[in-house]
């Protein structure tokens, strides 16, 4: 091998090496999938209650077009973990707190997508989801009695385009859920400041 030919293969080498340096460099690392939620809102509202209680009226649905149960965060137990932080219980009385999830659903709707020439050179938006959640909070006495009550729900839209994995959809949904009770502590909290004046503060 002449010294011409082995520089030349030294500079494709080089190159190559340099090439794969560059390519992991500009690499970005691969999005991360949340298995639970963090909430907006710090808020702690004092309940003059002995024990709470979360449960659902009835099971999510699962068949399509719902998607919630392929969300990495389920209404259920984003659910809890909002019981938990948002309500302290004081346990002045033997009253419990009720927290029914009257609605906690993702649907999925497919759109419309160009094909052909027309859409060749055009990222659509191929899924639209909805999210809705509604939420009751009641204080029932010893007697199983509600002695008072609140109510709220929230609603958000998010689109992905026809490129979105199912990691880029997971993303969203969870995103979606978080919004859901984002969106519920705007409207529920001061109704239950409001309706249920007498056992909280």
């Amino acid at each position: 091998m002449n010294r011409k030919h082995f520089l030349t293969l030294k500079c494709v080498a080089a190159a190559v090496v340099a090439g794969g340096l560059l390519s992991a460099c500009g690499s970005s690392p691969a999005p991360t999938v949340p298995t639970q939620v963090s909430f907006a809102s710090n808020a702690v509202v004092n309940v003059d209650a002995t024990s709470v209680n979360v449960n659902f009226s009835g099971a999510p649905p699962r068949d399509y077009p719902h998607v919630g149960h392929r969300s990495p965060v389920s209404f259920e137990a984003a659910a809890k973990s909002w019981a938990d932080k948002r309500f302290q219980l004081t346990g002045n009385t033997p009253s419990a707190l009720r927290v029914t999830i009257k609605e906690g659903d993702l649907i999925e709707e497919l759109l419309p997508v160009k094909t052909g020439i027309g859409g060749a050179f055009k990222k659509e938006q191929a899924a639209k989801y909805e999210a809705t959640l509604e939420v009751e909070v009641q204080i029932v006495d010893a007697s199983g009695k509600v002695v008072a009550s609140a109510s709220g729900k929230s609603w958000n839209t998010h689109t992905v385009p026809e490129d979105a994995t199912e990691t880029d959809k997971q993303i969203v949904w969870a995103g979606m859920v978080k919004q859901a009770f984002d969106s519920l502590d705007q409207e529920l909290i001061p109704r239950v400041y409001q309706g249920m004046r007498d056992y909280v503060r």
